[in-house]
């Protein structure tokens, strides 16, 4: 039982630490768009959306290679895309 325990805890350790590195990501790119370091997820999800088709349905933003990406959710399938942040551009695309 003690096991089980320590391997929950060990577990919600490792998540709350991506949980945190993923904010700090998304702070990171709130301080650049503002900056105009990079284009704001806004514009890139409207510019992007009508070139992929279906629905936004979430982003990440890796801030270490400044691109967003897009997760869409398109006839039953989610379809990611990979955008520059800095122009907008599609990188690349992939269904998940």
């Amino acid at each position: 039982m003690v096991r089980f325990i320590a391997a929950g805890l060990a577990a919600l350790m490792l998540a709350s630490g991506g949980i945190a590195i993923a904010q700090a990501d998304q702070d990171r790119a709130y301080q650049l768009a503002r900056e105009g370091h990079i284009r704001p997820l806004g514009e890139i999800i409207a510019a992007v959306t009508p070139r992929v088709g279906g629905k936004f349905i979430g982003s990440e933003f890796d801030a270490n290679t400044t691109m967003y990406r897009l997760r869409f959710m398109r006839d039953g399938a989610v379809t990611n895309v990979d955008v520059d942040a800095r122009t907008g551009r599609i990188l690349g695309r992939g269904a998940f």
